[in-house]
Order: C-alpha cells, then sequence, then structure tokens
C-alpha cells in the first residue's frame, strides 16, 4: 500500500518565506514613500524588482509543487471556492502590481512622473501585499486534520514572521547600496529589533499553547517542536540563532559587518520557522492508519509460521500409509 506524506515538502515552505518576505518588504519601502521619505526615490525602485523577482521564483517553486503542473492555472478557476484560489488570485494580482510600481522609479519610463498614478497604484499594492502574506495562515487554519494550524494565532505569528524577514532584507539591500549610515537605515534597524522582540514572544508562545490544546493533534504537533524530533532546528534555528541573537546583535553593535550577520541569521530562522511549522502539524489519522508497519523480519517469521501451518495441514489432509 502506498505510504500517506506526513508532512508537507520543503517547497511549500520556501514558498511561504519567499512571499512573506518580499512582500512585507515592499510594504515598508511603499510606506515609506507615501509618507514622503526622499530616500524612496533612490531604493524604492530596486527593492520593488528585488520583491517582484523573489514572489516570482516563490510562485515557481509553487508551481513546482503541484502535481499535474500543466494545470496550475485552473486553480484560478474559481477565485473563490477556496482559499488557495483566493490566495493564487492575490499573487496573479501583487506581482504585476510591485513590477509596475517599481518602473515610476526609473526616468526612462514614460510615465516615471506621474505621481498620483504611483501613489495609486502603491496602495493597491500594499493592500494586495498584506493579504498575500495573511492568506498562508489561513489557509493552513482551514486545514481541520492538522491541529496545530487551527490556533487563531497563526495568522499573527506568520506576520511578525513576515515583517522581521522583510525588515531584515531591506537592511541587507541598505547595506548594498551603501546606506549603512544612512538616518533611514537606523529606523528599519529599530523596526527589526521591535519585531524580532515580538517574534520572540509569540513564536515560542504559540506553540506552547498549541502543547496545552484540547487538540490531541495539536498537542503532539507542539511536543515534536517544544522536546521532539523538531525541537533542535525549533529552539536552535528559530528561537536563538533565528531570533535572540541577531536581536542581540542589533542592539548592542552598530557596525555593518554585524548587522549584517543579523540579517542573514534572520532570514536564515525565518526559512527554520517556514519548515518546522509545516512539518509539525499531525494529521487526524484515519481508522486503522495508526496500526504500526510490520518489519521485514515479522514479515519473514509471520511467512515461516504460515509455511508450517500449511505443512500441518497438508500432513493431515494427506497422511502417510
Amino acid at each position: 500500500m502506498e505510504k500517506q506524506q506526513e508532512y508537507w515538502g520543503s517547497l511549500p515552505a520556501w514558498y511561504f518565506f519567499l512571499a512573506a518576505m518580499g512582500a512585507m518588504m515592499f510594504i515598508i519601502v511603499a510606506i515609506t514613500d507615501l509618507v514622503g521619505n526622499e530616500i524612496s526615490g533612490q531604493i524604492n525602485g530596486w527593492v520593488s524588482i528585488v520583491a517582484f523577482a523573489v514572489a516570482g521564483f516563490g510562485a515557481l517553486l509553487l508551481l513546482i509543487e503541484l502535481t499535474h503542473k500543466s494545470r496550475g492555472h485552473l486553480v484560478n478557476s474559481r477565485p473563490f471556492a477556496s482559499v488557495m484560489s483566493f490566495g493564487s488570485i492575490l499573487q496573479s494580482l501583487y506581482i504585476p502590481l510591485v513590477f509596475v510600481y517599481a518602473t515610476f522609479f526609473f526616468s526612462f519610463i514614460p510615465w516615471a512622473g506621474f505621481g498620483w498614478l504611483k501613489e495609486i497604484v502603491a496602495i493597491l499594492a500594499i493592500i494586495t501585499a498584506f493579504l498575500y502574506v495573511s492568506y498562508p495562515g489561513i489557509e493552513l487554519g482551514e486545514a481541520k486534520g492538522r491541529g496545530f494550524w487551527n490556533g487563531s494565532g497563526l495568522v499573527s505569528v506568520f506576520l511578525i514572521n513576515g515583517a522581521a524577514t522583510g525588515a531584515s532584507a531591506l537592511l541587507l539591500i541598505l547595506m548594498i547600496m551603501g546606506y549603512a549610515d544612512n538616518s533611514y537605515t537606523a529606523i528599519i534597524r529599530r523596526l527589526a529589533a521591535g519585531l524580532l522582540i515580538a517574534q520572540l514572544i509569540t513564536v515560542p508562545g504559540y506553540v506552547l499553547g498549541m502543547k496545552l490544546s484540547a487538540s490531541e493533534e495539536a498537542r503532539r504537533g507542539a511536543e515534536k517542536l517544544w522536546t521532539g524530533e523538531f525541537s533542535h532546528s525549533f529552539w536552535v534555528g528559530v528561537v536563538i540563532l533565528g531570533t535572540l541573537v541577531p536581536l542581540l546583535l542589533n542592539l548592542l553593535f552598530a557596525s555593518v559587518y554585524w548587522l549584517v550577520i543579523a540579517a542573514v541569521l534572520v532570514l536564515a530562522g525565518g526559512v527554520c520557522f517556514r519548515l518546522d511549522f509545516l512539518r509539525a502539524a499531525v494529521r487526524v489519522a484515519l481508522p486503522g492508519e495508526e496500526r504500526t508497519e510490520m518489519s521485514k523480519k515479522e514479515i519473514a517469521q509471520l511467512a515461516l509460521s504460515l509455511e508450517r501451518r500449511w505443512q500441518e495441514k497438508a500432513q493431515w489432509l494427506n497422511p502417510k500409509r
């Protein structure tokens, strides 16, 4: 019998990570533009292109994950039939909106000087990006067979983690573009620190809440992260190296070297977070499914016992005279 897939694969986790990181990074710079910060004219075009490329690569990973890749477009045929279909529509809107927004920051584009049009596109893209980041948590929460995802705080945890990775990715781009000493970089640095504090509280808090849940599947999933098979990845990768260490580096050091290390650690922790939260969801077992599979040794012993039984029966049916 074909073995059931216990965990989601890594491709959806990478898709969720890239989508959240790119969209939250875009939201930050787009709001910067709307409030009139002058630095937006220098960085928003390139940051938006990065967000566009990240979202496109994430969409490609999602397409690869589909069983029938040539039928991936069918998920858009009924946009409100499921959360996944709605998310696909959001993705189809978000990616071109981000690309169009980026074009306003390059002078050779004919409509680059239309500020009013840029603001409209920015507002639409921000709304779409926020929904785009939110929908994975809603989609997972709809999976009633996996109690670990059914907590009311899942969407908030996903948003906080996405915002932390987005702010860290933006810090890396600012460093690369030579804005390490800019006051705007200091603002993003403080924003990243605040988000890491929130993540340090909410992520372990969510797992602890599921650990105390009334649902057996939720408790089993939380135990996998708290003390079980994924505990090292969770505590070391997500909590310590992905949150606590970069938070301390952010607060204690101001050099580019340490800030880059902190940002990279946050991004790596974001990947671990998505992987762990997908793998931790234990699904409800069907009747008889939890029966352990027989080992090869047990099968061989059973076959030997059956063979002996058949020989005994054959002797009984055909006694020697």
